[in-house]
Order: C-alpha cells, then structure tokens, then sequence
C-alpha cells in the first residue's frame, strides 16, 4: 500500500481519515437527530403514523452517531482495535441499509404515482 505508514502499531493515515469522519459523522448524525426529532413531533399532529419518518430519520441519526463513536475509539486506543473497526462498519452497514431501503421504497412510490397519473391522464 502505497499511501499507509505503520508507526508506533497505528495506521497513520487510517487514523487521519477515521478523525475526519468523526468529525462529518458527528456534524451529520446530530442534524440528522435533530431533524428527526422536529418531523416525529410534527407528524405527530397529522396522524400516528405520521410520525414514522420522523423516527425513521432519528434512528439514522443515531447509527451515525454510533458510528463517530466508534472512530474515535479507534483514534483514542493506543493499538489497533479490530472489534471497534468491526463495530463501526456494522453502524454504517446499518445506515446504508436504512438508506437504501428508503431509496428504493421512493423509486417505487414514484413509479406508482407515474402510472397512476398516466392512467388518470388517459
């Protein structure tokens, strides 16, 4: 690897780029949460299941924030700590997931609503 630098048993730049993600991580996650907070109130007020984005929105929030957590422990340990980068790829897999799933759930509404109006059009 061209670009790793092994000193003292710490990737060097592992720990650079897990301090910058951290960084990002934290930024994102607390908007994230925030905002969840705010769309599960007001949804609240429209229906039960309004509220359903809302939550959805601050279980994200809280994965990535699991996640910086889990950065900065591998930042904080003197050595390598493979269990804590486990850790960590688990929380982001779990936000992908979330993410992805909501994706496609979108592309689907959106097709659905397509051919609906195309039907009613006709």
């Amino acid at each position: 690897m061209c670009c790793i630098y092994y000193r003292g048993g710490i990737f060097t730049d592992l720990i650079r780029k897990l301090e910058e993600f951290s960084t990002w991580a934290a930024i994102v996650g607390w908007v994230t949460v925030i905002s969840g907070a705010i769309e599960a109130i007001l949804g609240l007020f429209a229906f039960i299941i309004g509220a359903l984005p809302g939550v959805i929105t601050l279980i994200m929030g809280i994965k990535l924030l699991g996640a910086r957590d889990r950065a900065k422990n591998i930042v904080l340990s003197q050595d390598y700590d493979e269990h804590q980068m486990v850790l960590l790829i688990q929380e982001m897999t779990s936000y992908f997931k979330i993410q992805g799933i909501l994706i496609i759930i979108g592309v689907i509404l959106f097709v659905l609503l397509g051919v609906t109006g195309f039907i009613a059009y006709i």
